[in-house]
């Protein structure tokens, strides 16, 4: 049985939807594939799925999942998840990663393929300009002798065929549609997004597309729900700010990888299409890339660093893991140099050499003299070590109950303090502070419309 109960108190005025209907049938016409389509890619599936159950090896058969075995696919996507299924009790867990990557491999005869990692390693390449991913998986009726995550992906491929009717399909279209135009949709770590499957379960519980919007809409964090209603009494098991309870698997939420910015940009694009649902929305904002002369412009008055990582030939899962480290560690390094950090983020396009962190900085300089805080006078252990110990330009010394110092800062300019930032999980890192940036610019043209995005001064939707 499903739970859906939730109340609205932002929604579409009823005077536009008419309007909205419109939109979402130009909008569908545009993002749904045709049938000739459909037709040719599954042959293209059944022909791959029929190579791996020829293949000699200990697995059962081969399924396809995700969003092209439930319908719920857009026209561009170029995506087939295909899951090769073993016995636990037939493989040992060597011989099911072992056979797994053989078996890939065998796919990808005369096709592009590597070697990619979830839980465990599977191979994954193009076929007739499709991205495919093998991944052997374990076939488990009782998800309590769980022994790696896609393990799930059959029961979901079940729930869903069960639940979500053919009606609600372009809904899902529309509400991975929408999260896409707005960066919050990616089932991949580094993007923090929303998951096919997450969509999915949006639509079954709040109904259509629209159910899903207006709810969106009044969301105030912490957000839980329990798609399933008998899962509702293990909401209070998770201290997430986002909660979606997987319907197969109760000690999951679903939403886990979702960051709250990422929440939040979908709460306010909720919104802001419901009070104009056009077609307008939908379509592609030209940021203008910046000009040489603008540039010069920017980086003159608006403190900017940059980082440049050499990443050639890494893995791009890998990338991405490294680039969030070190824009986490380089926020903090910064702050505890004594900058603020207005602004940072991280760019970097697929089999790029180089990738990026970008940071808006509030100086290029910090003071000379910086006044820190001791303990309390009355800290007897604490205040003698801190008396006898400190190193500064004056003090210690007393206001009101509590010791004081001033340190002499030796290096004040950002490019002197960040020779002293030793975190570096990269061959090559380079940073680009000031004018240098300029250089950068004109030597990566690929940079620019990045840039040029993380200068926008509001969020694409709003504009």
């Amino acid at each position: 049985m499903l739970n859906v109960f939730y109340m609205v108190s932002f929604g579409l005025d009823k005077s536009k939807l008419k309007t909205f209907k419109k939109t979402e049938k130009q909008i569908l016409s545009e993002i749904k594939p045709s049938t000739k389509q459909i037709s040719y890619e599954k042959k293209i599936v059944d022909k791959i799925i029929k190579k791996i159950n020829n293949i000699s090896g200990k697995h059962k058969n081969a399924i396809l999942a995700g969003s092209f075995a439930r319908g719920t696919n857009l026209k561009d996507s170029k995506d087939f998840d295909i899951f090769v299924l073993y016995s636990p009790d037939d493989v040992s867990d060597q011989t099911f990663v072992e056979e797994g990557l053989a078996l890939g491999k065998n796919v990808f005869k005369g096709y592009f393929w590597e070697k990619a990692y979830s839980q465990h390693p599977y191979i994954r390449g193009i076929i007739d300009g499709y991205k495919v991913e093998v991944v052997p998986a374990y076939d488990i009726s009782d998800l309590t002798n769980l022994k790696s995550a896609v393990d799930r992906t059959p029961h979901h491929q079940h729930f869903l065929q069960k639940n979500l009717k053919s009606s609600q399909k372009d809904d899902v279209r529309l509400l991975k549609y929408f999260l896409k135009k707005i960066n919050c949709y990616g089932s991949d770590s580094h993007y923090e997004g929303f998951a096919g499957y997450l969509c999915e379960l949006l639509v079954l519980y709040y109904k259509d597309f629209l159910g899903v919007l207006q709810a969106v809409s009044n969301w105030k964090l912490p957000v839980k729900i329990a798609v399933v209603g008998e899962q509702h009494k293990y909401l209070d098991d998770f201290n997430e700010s986002f909660v979606v309870i997987d319907p197969v698997d109760k000690n999951r939420n679903v939403a886990s990888a979702v960051s709250t910015t990422t929440v939040s940009r979908f709460i306010l694009a909720a919104r802001t299409f419901l009070q104009n649902p056009t077609t307008d929305f939908f379509r592609k904002r030209a940021v203008r890339q910046l000009t040489y002369h603008q540039l010069v412009g920017v980086v003159d008055t608006v403190p900017v660093v940059v980082a440049q990582a050499k990443v050639k030939n890494m893995l791009s899962d890998i990338v991405w893991s490294k680039l969030k480290s070190l824009k986490k560690k380089l926020n903090s390094f910064l702050e505890s140099q004594g900058f603020v950090v207005l602004k940072s983020n991280v760019y970097y396009a697929e089999n790029d050499d180089y990738a990026y962190v970008f940071l808006m900085l509030n100086s290029q300089e910090i003071p000379t003299l910086k006044k820190q805080m001791g303990p309390l006078v009355s800290d007897i252990a604490n205040a003698d070590n801190f008396i006898n110990n400190s190193r500064c330009f004056l003090g210690p010394f007393v206001e009101d109950d509590v010791f004081y110092v001033i340190k002499q800062t030796q290096k004040t300019n950002v490019k002197q303090i960040l020779q002293d930032f030793s975190y570096n999980p990269f061959e090559d890192l380079v940073f680009y502070v000031d004018k240098e940036i300029r250089d950068l610019y004109l030597k990566n043209t690929d940079v620019t419309q990045y840039f040029s995005w993380f200068l926008l001064r509001k969020e694409a939707f709003l504009l």
